[in-house]
């Protein structure tokens, strides 16, 4: 026969984890250090400010109607844990065993292939560093423009602005940069 503490520590497990549906995201940064997101779990029961625990490293903000996975910690529905968010519409299909990748529902995405790292953006890529180095060949198939002091190869500045050494008028071609 069971006892009355064991069928309570079974209740509790039960209701320990709840399926819902996002109503309201909040992630204001003055708010808090977590994301608070409004659930809707069983009919009748919702929760607001439910705090989003979020792996390391990653955030994302759902749209409301994402599915939730809501944790109740000893069965205490008093204090709800969203520990994942997904939303069938926009997540990624067809990747192969192994591989990894970021999106959002605009198509932009970052999938870490078996062949290689792929980004792909519908709209503008911006990188802001105070320096970058491509350790690589660099093939531009498009328009290249270059905003700033010039272009440099092999410390020479190359730009609209360089001079040539041994110049000679007519057909002759002039010296390198200097």
């Amino acid at each position: 026969m069971m006892r009355e503490t064991e069928r309570g520590a079974g209740r509790r497990g039960l209701m320990g984890f709840a399926r819902g549906v996002v109503t309201a995201v909040s992630s204001r940064a003055k708010q808090a250090k977590l994301q608070h997101l409004d659930v809707s779990v069983l009919k009748g029961e919702s929760h607001e400010g439910a705090e989003h625990m979020e792996p390391y490293g990653m955030t994302a903000r759902p749209h409301a109607g994402a599915e939730a996975m809501v944790l109740y910690v000893g069965g205490n529905r008093a204090h709800p844990i969203v520990i994942s968010v997904a939303n069938r519409k926009y997540r990624l299909q067809g990747l192969t065993e192994g591989e990894v990748a970021i999106y959002d529902d605009l198509g932009q995405k970052v999938h870490l292939t078996r062949d290689g790292i792929v980004l792909d953006s519908p709209i503008a890529v911006t990188v802001n560093a105070p320096d970058a180095t491509l350790n690589t060949d660099v093939v531009i198939n498009g328009t290249l423009a270059i905003n700033g002091d010039g272009v440099t190869h092999n410390d020479r500045n190359i730009g609209a602005d360089h001079a040539h050494s041994g110049v000679t008028p007519g057909a002759a071609n002039t010296g390198p940069p200097v």
